[in-house]
């Protein structure tokens, strides 16, 4: 469908001509958009994650992002999770401010 028609057709489609199991998706996104989604899927049904999941690498940035070295008790609790998840987490993030064990050695010996 030509692009021209389908901007007409999407002005003039009423949220009543979307049938009711529907509509509450197209009230969310809006007709245009729920348009756009019904094209992308092509009949076929849609998998949405749930919100959690969609989110946790967004958390696991902010966790890493604040960790100090001694506040994961504090991280576990603003992010309601446990200490040992936080500790999951930041498996591969150094403490803030430790000094790496290179400095300690004097390779010129």
């Amino acid at each position: 469908m030509k692009a021209e028609l389908l901007k007409e057709l999407i002005e003039e489609t009423k949220m009543e001509d979307i049938a009711e199991r529907y509509r509450s998706v197209a009230d969310m996104v809006g007709i245009e958009k729920f348009v756009k989604l019904c094209d992308y899927s092509r009949g076929d049904p849609i998998y949405f994650p749930k919100t959690q999941n969609v989110l946790i690498p967004a958390r696991n940035r902010k966790i890493r992002k604040e960790y100090n070295g001694w506040n994961s008790k504090e991280l576990a609790e603003k992010y309601e999770v446990t200490t040992r998840m936080i500790g999951k987490i930041l498996h591969d993030v150094p403490i803030p401010n430790q000094m790496e064990l290179s400095q300690f050695i004097d390779y010129e010996k």
